[in-house]
């Protein structure tokens, strides 16, 4: 009897075993390479998709961990010239679909659904992301007055995300439309003291905005237009081209909104190939929020400084200029690696920039290319902003 056991096991593990080896030689092996690549399996498999581990490091929640499923859709036209296509220009599926779920050392946890369509030859695009949110998130300034030390909030609540832009005809330009729907409860994390300020006079107006916007839940509601020019030779990973994006989302209370306010986000991305070794990036962003007379903002909803190493609410303030330059060295078809560095202001105004201080962050990484068909690749960075340094996982556009 321990005799049959035994060979039935070994025969089931040498089946297996078969099984596995079939399966990555038949769907994440690229025949003109021999090396690991996902393309097979993404075009082919039903439900197949790519798994994005995540190791969190970012400063504002602490360390943790997430997971993240990248499914990509192809058009019906798009599976029949899978084979003509093999080894040419990237494809751009038709829709790509993205589940994720994720929790820190601080309490912090989330999750959230999205979607990416390129639609009628990619001259309709849409993004819809909806989220939800329970961050412990630590905020050094509230209703614009600077803390001697931060003080950790908890925001809670759904989010909701949907663009969608219109291809001018024969052109790179696109027109198009905006919401943003949040219903957040803001209190103080567990085990977070009341902040208070030495100044009485500043420390009134500190206490009054707690009591306004902390135990309180609010919705943020709003409509905006998008303008972009995008040029990019492939969007999950380009390497030339330019990406320009001018967008105005109004905030009222007659679309439902408890704060009014307007937003401003102004962005340009650049890309050169530079050579066969080398790419040259630049990101340029301009982020703005103008309150209605009177209105007090929510922090969360503030604009902050916005690169790798510096913790997401370090750094706010009614406007915030950024800028990022990266150069990419290509090792063979599969391998890149990266050094990057910027800089960024948050001020009041534009005329206070100048009296700002300089935010800079330094930084390395490597990119994988996981999946050919797509030009979709995969990597890491390591970065170090004023304070501290964070690890991230990179999947797609680095911006």
């Amino acid at each position: 009897m321990n005799k049959a056991r035994f060979a039935l096991l070994s025969g089931l593990t040498l089946a297996a075993t078969q099984a596995q080896a079939d399966f990555y030689s038949s769907y994440m092996k690229d025949p003109d390479d021999g090396m690991l690549d996902a393309s097979q399996y993404l075009s082919t498999v039903p439900m197949g998709f790519l798994p994005v581990p995540t190791i969190i490091t970012e400063p504002a929640v602490g360390n943790g961990l997430a997971l993240m499923g990248i499914f990509f859709h192809e058009s019906q036209e798009q599976k029949q010239q899978r084979l003509q296509a093999a080894g040419g220009k990237p494809v751009l599926p038709k829709n790509i679909s993205i589940v994720g779920l994720g929790g820190t050392s601080n309490g912090s946890k989330g999750g959230g659904l999205g979607h990416l369509g390129f639609w009628k030859d990619d001259t309709l695009r849409y993004k819809g992301f909806l989220l939800y949110s329970d961050f412990n998130l630590d905020f050094y300034s509230l209703g614009r007055l600077d803390l001697n030390r931060p003080v950790e909030l908890n925001i809670a609540g759904p989010i909701l995300l949907q663009q969608l832009s219109w291809r001018l005809p024969q052109s790179n330009w696109f027109i198009g439309a905006r919401q943003l729907y949040r219903h957040v409860d803001s209190t103080l994390a567990a085990g977070e003291s009341m902040p208070v300020l030495a100044d009485p006079a500043l420390n009134a107006k500190l206490q009054d905005f707690l009591a306004e916007r902390v135990g309180r839940k609010t919705t943020t509601s709003g409509l905006g237009l998008v303008l972009e020019y995008d040029s990019r030779n492939n969007p999950m990973g380009p390497t030339a081209g330019y990406d320009y994006t001018l967008q105005y989302t109004r905030f009222d209370s007659a679309i439902g909104s408890d704060v009014d306010y307007g937003e401003y986000h102004a962005e340009g991305l650049n890309y050169w190939n530079l050579s066969d070794q080398f790419d040259l990036g630049l990101r340029l962003q301009y982020d703005a929020v103008d309150p209605a007379a009177g209105e007090r903002l929510p922090s969360y909803v503030m604009p902050a400084v916005d690169l790798r190493g510096v913790s997401a609410t370090r750094y706010q303030d009614e406007q915030v200029i950024t800028a990022e330059v990266e150069l990419t060295y290509k090792m063979g078809r599969r391998w890149k690696f990266n050094t990057f560095t910027g800089v960024a202001r948050a001020a009041e105004s534009i005329g206070d920039m100048g009296a700002a201080s300089s935010v800079t962050n330094l930084g390395v990484g490597f990119r994988y290319l996981i999946a050919s068909r797509y030009g979709f690749w995969m990597g890491s960075d390591i970065a170090r902003g004023p304070e501290e340094s964070a690890f991230y996982i990179q999947a797609g556009s680095n911006w």
